[in-house]
């Protein structure tokens, strides 16, 4: 449960490790990344994504896409960062 506002550098770090592990366990290389980068470029399916989001769900008690964000907005790692960013500084 979150018991403090994580930093934007934590928010990016936890995104960033929880796609990496995503990827891992389906056996998918892990290209190098950066806020910058499609999220289609990750190798993340559609499924992969709807994990993640769930993940963070869990992590941190939020979903944005339920409540500021529509997921079809999203299109780079950077958008995926700022929209959480948002979200959690919003609380």
């Amino acid at each position: 449960m979150l018991t403090r506002r994580p930093t934007d550098a934590e928010i990016e770090d936890v995104i960033n490790r929880t796609i990496v592990e995503l990827l891992e366990r389906a056996g998918k290389p892990v290209p190098p990344f950066g806020g910058e980068d499609d999220l289609i470029s990750t190798g993340l399916s559609s499924l992969d994504l709807a994990a993640l989001v769930a993940k963070l769900a869990w992590r941190w008690s939020i979903d944005p896409f339920l409540e500021t964000t529509t997921i079809t907005e999203i299109r780079t790692v950077g958008d995926l960062y700022n929209v959480y960013q948002k979200c959690l500084n919003a609380r």
